[in-house]
C-alpha cells in the first residue's frame, strides 16, 4: 500500500520516532527537475552500511528507489546517472 511507503512502520525507524514521513527531494534527471521520494534515508542507509559511490550499483539505487517513486521502463539510466551523481556529493559531504 503506497500509505505504508510514505509512512514507514515503527518497526523500520529507531524506536523513539514511532512513524515518520519519508522525505521528497529535488534532482535533476535528465535535464528536468524531478522530485524523488525517500533518496535521504536510502543514502543514510547506504552510508551507514559502509557503501561507497563506487561500490553500490546505480541499479541497486534504481531498485530501491522504485520502492516509492514511479520511473518509466526505458528511462532508468537517467535515474541511475542522477542517484549516482546525488550520492557521490552525499557522500564526500559526509566524509569530511
Amino acid at each position: 500500500m503506497m500509505k505504508d511507503k510514505i509512512f514507514k512502520n515503527k518497526s523500520s525507524s529507531c524506536s523513539c520516532c514511532g512513524t515518520r514521513i519519508v522525505g521528497l527531494r529535488q534532482v535533476n534527471v535528465g535535464g528536468r527537475s524531478t522530485g524523488i521520494m525517500g533518496l535521504d534515508e536510502t543514502f543514510q542507509d547506504y552510508f551507514k552500511k559502509g557503501k561507497r559511490p563506487e561500490d553500490s550499483t546505480g541499479d541497486e539505487l534504481v531498485e530501491d528507489l522504485k520502492k516509492l517513486n514511479f520511473i518509466a521502463e526505458g528511462a532508468e539510466e537517467m535515474y541511475k546517472k542522477a542517484f549516482l551523481t546525488e550520492y557521490q556529493r552525499y557522500y564526500e559531504a559526509r566524509k569530511r
